[in-house]
């Protein structure tokens, strides 16, 4: 019990050092502007009668947070052992740290909604009851192999997976047309990407592409481009315990993306989401980095015709695919044996075929069901024939190289794994400014930001080599 209250102390002090750079990117926290934002703290049921009652923690807000809303009203209202009480926590890092937090003072939900960079913060709580331990014999093989092992460890799947995203890049149909251009390549490379660049603004388009300098695009363009984000296999056959995002792969995505804003391709926003779709929406970029989950939001809030395609790769690589981003839902053990199962039993309803198919049609993320991919329902087959945007993320996943020529595990598309990654993103975009705004090259701001997050993993590290 002492080894354990040092650990949750150890990981607040990690969310507090993350908390004080501000919210992580967490790739997927933001759709396309909406009406409604729901406010932290609100629920959408109350206990009744003599039912379990489940406390959920989600970080889904907007169109997102509705969409939430809708699948725990309908949970609730398909029996009556269980009552869920759904509450928005603010961004990744809120529901992060307010976790972590809630650890020590007693007040820990059932269920929470973290994201893919917890997943090693999560796996060290010691607080779970993991996924494998509650499923069905073979259960874990009817998720997409992706997700289901990005929320593994070598017991089996800990969380299910239940917002699952990538990134793509939206662009207006009609800019292109303007420009000569058709649907970009799914193999483009920079190159590719400069010269459509280049056709777009002489074509008399202000900015050929917007985005936003978060960390997740730098992540996901260097596994797109074959690179490591950490050591040890991007930290899955050991801790990793130092960064390689300032070697080959690294330095080529960096300059690549810092020079799109410093050569005036796209504006310097700095580290937003809003303002970037701002810009495309307003006609001003032909272009947007965003990620899967805001399709619904691009495709209904543009008064032009939106397109999506395949993100880019460095030109000295071939293209490998893309990390899978968003978030799962993990079980916190309640020390109860009747209110963990019932905790499973709206967790696994969150992933059955029919909510799967309302959350991917309602926002964007893909269904995580395997089934639903391989062997579509007739009214998922329509709404992909008649909303091919939603498709794009689910083929630039399907044809993500997860296995090398030699057969060996391409850690680089299996996504980074550390404790203090949350950390070490808000370094990243630390490392844009340093480019943009304080004249560093790319390689220079790489090299301060591996020293600062090579630190980082020692001292998480320390605790648990001991």
């Amino acid at each position: 019990m002492k080894k354990l209250r040092t650990i949750l102390v150890l990981l607040a002090a990690f969310a507090l050092v993350a908390a004080a750079c501000g919210d992580s990117d967490g790739g997927d926290t933001t759709a396309a502007p909406s009406a409604t934002t729901a406010a932290p703290g609100a629920t959408t049921a109350a206990p009744s009668g003599d039912a379990i009652t489940i406390e959920f923690w989600h970080a889904m807000a907007d169109d997102l947070g509705a969409v939430v809303d809708e699948l725990v009203d309908r949970y609730n209202a398909s029996q009556s052992d269980v009552v869920v009480n759904a509450t928005f926590q603010g961004s990744y890092d809120d529901t992060y740290n307010a976790l972590l937090a809630s650890f020590d003072a007693g007040t820990a939900p059932n269920i929470v909604q973290n994201f893919d960079l917890a997943a090693q913060t999560m796996f060290d709580t010691g607080r779970l009851v993991p996924a494998h331990e509650l499923m069905a014999e073979g259960e874990a093989d009817g998720f997409l192999a992706a997700p289901r092992d990005y929320y593994s460890d070598d017991t089996g799947m800990v969380a299910l997976a239940f917002n699952s995203s990538t990134p793509i890049v939206y662009y207006n149909a009609e800019m292109f047309e303007a420009a000569g251009l058709d649907q970009p390549d799914p193999d483009w490379n920079f190159s590719d990407f400069l010269d459509a660049c280049e056709a777009i603004e002489a074509s008399g388009v202000q900015f050929c592409a917007t985005f936003g300098t978060v960390g997740w695009f730098f992540e996901q363009i260097l596994a797109n481009s074959g690179g490591l984000y950490f050591n040890n296999d991007n930290g899955r056959t050991a801790r990793a315990t130092e960064v390689e995002f300032n070697k080959g792969q690294g330095v080529e995505v960096f300059d690549f993306l810092t020079g799109l804003i410093a050569d005036g391709h796209a504006p310097n926003l700095g580290n937003t989401w809003s303002d970037t779709d701002s810009v495309f929406f307003a006609g001003e970029a032909a272009m947007i980095f965003d990620s899967t989950s805001g399709a619904r939001g691009f495709q209904d809030n543009a008064d032009f015709e939106v397109k999506t395609a395949f993100i880019p790769h460095s030109d000295s690589s071939e293209r490998n695919g893309v990390v899978i981003g968003g978030a799962a839902l993990w079980l916190i053990d309640s020390g109860d044996d009747a209110t963990n199962q019932a905790a499973w039993d709206f967790m696994r309803y969150m992933t059955l075929a029919d909510q799967q198919i309302t959350w991917h049609t309602g926002t964007g993320y893909f269904p995580v069901i395997a089934s639903l991919q391989d062997a579509p329902t007739p009214e998922l087959s329509t709404f992909w024939d008649e909303n091919p945007n939603f498709v794009t993320a689910i083929d630039q996943l399907a044809t993500t190289r997860t296995v090398n020529d030699d057969g060996s595990p391409n850690y680089a598309v299996l996504g980074g794994r550390a404790g203090p990654f949350p950390e070490i993103r808000r370094i990243i975009v630390e490392a844009y400014s340093a480019v943009l705004d304080g004249g560093s090259t790319p390689q220079e701001a790489l090299d301060e930001a591996a020293e600062r997050a090579n630190e980082a993993l020692a001292g998480y590290n320390a605790f648990f080599d001991g």
